[in-house]
């Protein structure tokens, strides 16, 4: 369909450049008549086309970033670019010099300031998320009370893939990019993908809690001990899994005991690292823990 649009282009440029030569053979090149105004137009159009795709495939093979989603970020930026760049011309091509030009789109945007509020505040937004990078495509992510995983990032909205309780629900939410501005973002993978994640057990005081205590963390080490580890080689600091203890009561103030197990696991395998630790503590259960 691509290719299509652009032969499309290709012979209604031919198309207006033979009516305007055949209408005015002395004026063609003195943007004197709407119709050559017409034929740049496209040309620059078709030029631009050409340029974002070349330009495109030279990002891809010599940009620095590897990862899919800063390369789609980067890939991103230059298109919006060459957009902005191709409008400016554009608009040259109407009023012949950059002055006029450049004062009309500025009488332009003063009418349009506060009928578009919104829209310039999400354009912001977007400026923002590009200059700052609080967040990359492929990023975990809470943006005020919205999580999800960034799917792409537009110049209106950002698209997640929404998360609830840990989990992904298959479904897409666009949140207005003004929301980086206004709303905190939560980052989840920037810098490491690893997350701490709880699990509590409650036990009546009369049971050994210390091995108890072992028992737990012994679940978490089997489950997630490797990633711990590599973690603490790369963080040069020893991380590893714990319990904390706590007095609780009931509601009709009876003594229990409530063990916590904290561990790190990344962000993605949140919900299936939880569900296989409480696994094998269930499996513990079964076998007593009181010896």
């Amino acid at each position: 369909m691509r290719h299509l649009g652009v032969l499309f282009l290709f012979l209604l440029t031919a198309g207006v450049g033979a009516a305007s030569y055949f209408t005015d053979k002395h004026g063609i090149l003195s943007l004197s008549t709407p119709l050559t105004k017409l034929l740049l137009i496209l040309i620059v159009v078709i030029i631009a086309n050409i340029a974002t795709k070349i330009g495109i495939r030279l990002l891809l093979r010599y940009t620095k970033a590897k990862d899919k989603g800063e390369l789609k970020q980067v890939t991103s930026v230059y298109r919006y670019a060459v957009l902005i760049i191709l409008v400016l011309a554009v608009m040259v091509l109407l009023y012949g010099i950059i002055g006029p030009a450049i004062t009309s789109i500025g009488l332009l945007a003063a009418g349009l300031t506060l009928a578009l509020q919104r829209p310039l505040l999400n354009l912001a937004g977007w400026f923002s998320i590009v200059a700052k990078r609080p967040f990359r495509i492929g990023d975990r992510v809470d943006i005020g009370n919205v999580g999800g995983y960034v799917h792409d990032i537009a110049l209106m909205h950002t698209h997640l893939s929404l998360v609830e309780k840990d989990e992904q629900t298959g479904r897409m939410v666009y949140v207005p990019n003004e929301q980086a501005l206004t709303q905190p973002i939560v980052n989840y993978t920037k810098g490491s993908a690893l997350v701490w994640s709880e699990i509590k057990v409650r036990v009546p005081p009369r049971i050994n809690v210390n091995k108890i205590e072992q028992k737990l963390l012994k679940c978490a080490e089997e489950v997630v001990g490797k990633e711990m580890k590599e973690a603490s080689k790369k963080w040069k600091a020893e991380v590893k899994p714990e319990v904390r203890t706590r007095i609780e009561y009931t509601p009709s103030n009876e003594l229990y005991i409530e063990l916590v197990l904290r561990y790190l696991c990344d962000v993605k395998e949140l919900q299936a690292a939880r569900s296989e630790v409480t696994k094998r503590i269930l499996s513990k259960f079964k076998k007593g823990f009181r010896h």
